[in-house]
């Protein structure tokens, strides 16, 4: 990786943030960096320049990060992104994993790990900080055999459908028109059969097993 070379795009609307940001990385020897204040001066930017990296922030007037990032993969699939956040929020997390994003960096993070996490994304791996690390492992499903879908109820498979949404457990009986009781009970026997601990698990379950698609909600 030729870092003088490596060209990134930070996006966040806060300009002394940005400004820290940029010395960090200078230090480190990226130089070549362009700045966005929200997702609709990104997406002006993407159309004539496609980045190594996109440091994304989550809440930004005009279009955040979770509407940039449906809008990054349309027009520029071959950038990665790696968000960087405060919300450490496990709908938050579910939301950015289920766009797509290589890494989730919360921002009160040291900056030598903002530089490693740049550099492992960049050699194409994920990269999330310990935090939601801990959140993720907490969850995720240990097999590493894919499930038919078969194994899971036709009333199972749709409320893994509305978990992997933002829909609070009482909003997601109603969807399905039953009581809150029995959403607890579709989950209870998806966390029991599959050895699925948290919420954040129970959608890396499903879409590691493609029991639903990526923009599915």
């Amino acid at each position: 990786m030729q870092v003088e070379s490596t060209q990134i795009i930070l996006v966040d609307d806060h300009q002394l943030l940005r400004k820290g940001l940029i010395k960090i990385l200078n230090a480190n020897g990226f130089t070549n960096i362009i700045e966005a204040a929200n997702g609709e001066e990104l997406l002006e930017i993407l159309k004539n320049t496609r980045p190594d990296i996109i440091l994304l922030d989550l809440h930004m007037p005009k279009m955040n990060g979770f509407q940039s990032m449906k809008r990054i993969k349309e027009v520029n699939s071959q950038s990665k992104v790696l968000v960087l956040s405060m919300l450490d929020d496990h709908i938050s997390i579910i939301q950015m994993i289920k766009l797509g994003v290589d890494g989730y960096l919360l921002k009160d993070s040291e900056p030598n790990e903002l530089i490693q996490a740049i550099e492992i994304v960049l050699n194409g791996n994920n990269y999330n900080s310990e935090l939601v690390n801990e959140q993720l492992s907490f969850g995720v499903l240990t097999h590493d055999h894919f499930i038919d879908r078969n194994t899971l109820s036709e009333r199972e498979l749709e409320f893994l459908t509305y978990a992997s949404s933002d829909l609070t457990y009482k909003q997601i009986a109603e969807k399905m028109f039953v009581s809150v009781r029995t959403v607890d009970g579709y989950r209870d026997s998806i966390y029991q059969k599959f050895n699925i601990k948290t919420r954040i698990g129970l959608v890396i379950f499903a879409l590691k097993n493609k029991l639903i698609n990526y923009f599915e909600i």
